[in-house]
């Protein structure tokens, strides 16, 4: 009953603070960074509390530990390959002819072909 009670309070106050950044956006005519910042984040909580809810015994335990472990590994994998494919897609649709395009774009691109190997590399080294 409680879990249900404050679930239906931080959705109302979520909608509510949606509604204000967008009755704000909309007086402007345009979007800011941290109203879609703050939708990002008001999703990744409720997500989070979705798959979790208030029992944090469940996200400790072994299975916790595997579903997070393999939702990490496979998230790594999804962000590559959009990263990749975004990178593309800015090459055609703004007609770049240098050799990077997007530098920014190409540069996280890197680094997150880099990260999984560099990460895999000290957590291997933590158990020899």
């Amino acid at each position: 009953m409680k879990v249900r009670l404050g679930m239906s309070v931080f959705l109302a106050a979520l909608l509510v603070l949606l509604a204000a950044m967008a009755i704000k956006d909309y007086k402007n005519g345009t979007i800011g960074t941290s109203s879609v910042t703050s939708v990002v984040i008001a999703l990744a909580v409720c997500l989070q509390f979705l798959t979790w809810g208030t029992d944090r015994k469940a996200q400790q335990d072994e299975m916790g530990k595997i579903i997070a472990a393999k939702s990490a590994k496979i998230s790594y994998h999804i962000l590559t390959l959009a990263l990749f494919v975004f990178w593309i897609a800015d090459r055609i649709v703004f007609i770049r002819k240098d050799d990077f395009g997007n530098l920014s774009l190409f540069l996280a691109l890197c680094f997150c072909l880099v990260l999984y190997p560099v990460v895999q590399l000290f957590y291997v080294r933590r158990f020899k």
